[in-house]
């Protein structure tokens, strides 16, 4: 299978606050395949901060590209009486800034997490990273093995995090048998030695449905980075300045595992099931109060036979990665562009944060077709991650860039 484009946003919107405490509602992960109208999607719901583990329909309304969805279900629901089997990749730093209190604070993180393991269907991987990546030990419900491997974690050489985390990603893809499943990745240093960027582990991440949890000490991170990959593939991130919280951490990422994610699983018919984009819009009735939600993301491709693959729209458009990035604050970027198809395109070029506010809408007119750029101006813009979206029509093209 091949996916197109990357995730756009994640939106929670909350109405006015009532007695009842104020709802918020998050859609974590989204899967739908073109061509097939079966869809999924997954949903956490708070009402003041506290988990609601009990959700009904009637509670639920659904648009997708402005289409309500008639036909939808819950099918899973977390509960915290309910412990789910587990599948993680522990991902551990290990250069030289690590020596020290950092080296043993990872060691009791990782220990605290095998503890926490059945020693029957719950499974590990640990890996480790300094200029390279290392798999010390593949995914097994040995917690003695685990143990072990957690115990040698060494501390010397580079940061190669970017690397490690699409590597575990890899490893939990393909050796994992539970069905909740993600990678947990420590660091205590800005990434200089790998070869991923953080756009790709964003899109791996979504394309194998794997959550990353981020776990930054200090303050010499790439905190923005680490909390994009945990909010775009559904995960958390973390931010400590002790290594002693560390097992904290690791603790709580392993139980909230093990509760299923606090989350709902819905199955839904899309009624646009062509689509390459879906933007999902949800109305939640919770604690006597409305939380809406939306989130935008690519479609997986399901066309694999010849015959199926003749009904493809061709592609309209192709946007291309700006440069330079990433850029500074107050500085200008460039966004190459192309137009195809005859008479040319009404184009749309916008700018939004990570919580889907659109910032800048670069072009909003006809464009022939051809190549064209956008410049871009990030002024009044604080440093993060942005995504940058070319429409025209039905047809989406989206990308990230990054302001320093």
């Amino acid at each position: 299978m091949k996916f197109f484009g990357s995730v756009i946003a994640f939106l929670a919107m909350m109405a006015a606050g009532t007695a009842f405490g104020q709802p918020t509602a998050r859609i974590t992960t989204m899967h739908v395949v073109q061509g097939q109208p079966e869809a999924q999607l997954t949903l956490s719901v708070k009402c003041a901060d506290e988990v609601q583990y009990i959700l009904t329909r009637d509670q639920l309304s659904i648009t997708d590209n402005g289409e309500p969805v008639e036909e939808f279900s819950i099918v899973e629901s977390s509960s915290p009486a309910v412990r789910n089997p587990i599948s993680a990749a522990l991902v551990f730093d290990a250069s030289g800034s690590m020596t020290g209190t950092g080296n043993a604070g990872a060691k009791a993180a990782g220990l605290a997490f095998v503890g926490l393991m059945d020693s029957t269907t719950d499974e590990a991987a640990v890996f480790y990273f300094n200029t390279t990546v290392i798999l010390t030990q593949q995914m097994t419900g040995n917690t003695s093995a685990l143990t072990q491997a957690v115990n040698g974690l060494p501390a010397a050489g580079g940061t190669a995090v970017w690397d490690a985390i699409y590597a575990g990603i890899l490893e939990v893809d393909g050796s994992a048998s539970n069905s909740k499943r993600a990678v947990v990745a420590l660091t205590d240093g800005g990434d200089n030695s790998s070869t991923r960027t953080p756009a790709e582990v964003i899109a791996l991440a979504q394309q194998k449905n794997i959550r990353v949890f981020t776990i930054g000490l200090g303050s010499a991170i790439n905190a923005t980075e680490l909390q994009s990959i945990a909010q775009l593939s559904g995960g958390l991130y973390y931010q400590t300045p002790s290594a002693s919280e560390l097992q904290n951490i690791f603790t709580t990422i392993a139980t909230f595992m093990g509760r299923g994610f606090d989350e709902h699983t819905v199955a839904f018919v899309s009624p646009d099931p062509d689509a390459e984009t879906h933007l999902l819009e949800i109305r939640v009735r919770a604690c006597n109060d409305i939380a809406e939600a939306t989130h935008s993301e690519a479609a997986v491709t399901g066309v694999t036979s010849v015959t199926a693959a003749a009904y493809a729209a061709p592609a309209q458009l192709e946007l291309a990665q700006n440069a330079p990035n990433p850029f500074a604050a107050g500085a200008t970027t460039m966004i190459p562009f192309s137009v195809h198809g005859t008479g040319g395109q009404h184009v749309k070029l916008e700018v939004y944060d990570l919580l889907g506010r659109r910032v800048a809408t670069l072009l909003d007119r006809p464009l022939s077709r051809g190549l064209h750029s956008a410049r871009f101006q990030a002024t009044g813009l604080s440093a993060g991650m942005y995504l940058y979206r070319l429409s025209a029509g039905e047809t989406m093209r989206t990308r990230m860039m990054l302001i320093r």
